[in-house]
């Protein structure tokens, strides 16, 4: 072999060898990146056992509660402004002192605030056409509330109402 042919052979096997020292470094530098996502990898997969882990159905229990109570707000604030309309329907009727019996007047308080504490269906049993404003009245009264028949007395006072003793009819029988 003559020094030509080293030479030659020399320089194809050094260039042989930084090809093969590129292609390393390269790939080292792949690796390091592979390392780094496998990294994120795991983390990911910890986020999704976290997640399997976390139980929702105490929240969608939670939110089912509020959207009932929500509701039954809802049919609150109705009746309160149905109440509200009637009693100024009534509120003329009953500042007017002229042309206005006192049956009249006792009869737009009691309605009022019983529409207003959320009885429907009311029928006033007590006859009202002898009743003073002035003196303390005992009204018997019938009125339905949550589809329940109620019965009692309204006391009244001066123009003001004094008690509401209504009670459940199913409570009175056991």
């Amino acid at each position: 072999m003559s020094t030509l042919q080293f030479a030659l052979f020399f320089a194809a096997l050094m260039v042989g060898y930084l090809l093969v020292h590129v292609r390393l470094v390269r790939f080292e530098t792949y690796l390091r990146e592979v390392s780094a996502l496998k990294v994120v990898n795991e983390r990911l997969k910890g986020v999704s056992d976290s997640m399997t882990r976390v139980n929702l159905e105490p929240v969608e229990d939670r939110l089912d509660m509020i959207h009932a109570e929500l509701r039954g707000l809802s049919e609150a604030a109705s009746r309160l402004e149905h109440a509200l309309s009637r009693a100024r329907e009534h509120a003329p009727v009953a500042s007017s002192g002229a042309g206005v019996s006192d049956g009249e007047r006792v009869r737009a308080l009691v309605e009022t605030r019983l529409l207003a504490l959320g009885y429907r269906n009311l029928h006033i049993l007590t006859d009202l056409s002898t009743v003073s404003f002035s003196e303390e009245q005992e009204i018997v009264v019938e009125a339905e509330k949550n589809q329940m028949q109620c019965k009692g007395k309204v006391v009244t006072v001066n123009g003001e109402l004094r008690d509401v003793y209504l009670q459940n009819v199913a409570q009175a029988f056991p």
